[in-house]
């Protein structure tokens, strides 16, 4: 079962690899608008176009049990959030602290040192991940990376 959660564990980050092209024409149309223009509000436009992007492929299957929803972002506080489903072994509230510390644990890493992260660090954006139960739709997991976490 342990060996399971880490499978888990380590797929959740396999999302950043599976729409890593998507990510790529996003962070393509953004570094032209931040070089365009730098001020707040472009970016923010950016962040908001990027998530109406990334919602148009949604839903998008992560691993067998996990399978991403949507994504939002606020221009109030600067978030971006991906809104995740639980299914199979990951659907289980007895598991969910147990994953959420590994989470807290590995994505500010994960954050820092990908390359199709690097827009979101440089605008100093919060990332949400907010994991729910495929079965009762109640919210497991809620992660949030500050920009003083993966700096």
């Amino acid at each position: 079962m342990f060996g399971s959660l880490l499978t888990t564990i380590f797929a959740q980050y396999s999302h950043i690899k599976k729409i890593k092209q998507m990510k790529k024409i996003i962070l393509g149309a953004c570094a032209v608008l931040f070089t365009l223009a730098s001020c707040q509000q472009a970016k923010q436009k950016v962040f908001e176009l990027a998530a109406e992007q990334v919602n148009k492929q949604c839903p998008i299957t992560v691993d067998e049990m996990t399978r991403m929803d949507s994504t939002t972002y606020s221009g109030n506080d600067n978030t971006f959030t991906y809104f995740y489903t639980l299914s199979g072994q990951a659907d289980d509230p007895t598991m969910s602290e147990q994953l959420k510390k590994s989470l807290e644990e590995t994505l500010p890493e994960t954050i820092k040192n990908t390359e199709e992260m690097k827009v979101y660090r440089e605008s100093d954006v919060t990332i949400k991940y907010i994991y729910l139960s495929g079965k009762t739709k109640e919210e497991l997991i809620q992660v949030t990376v500050t920009p003083d976490m993966y700096k």
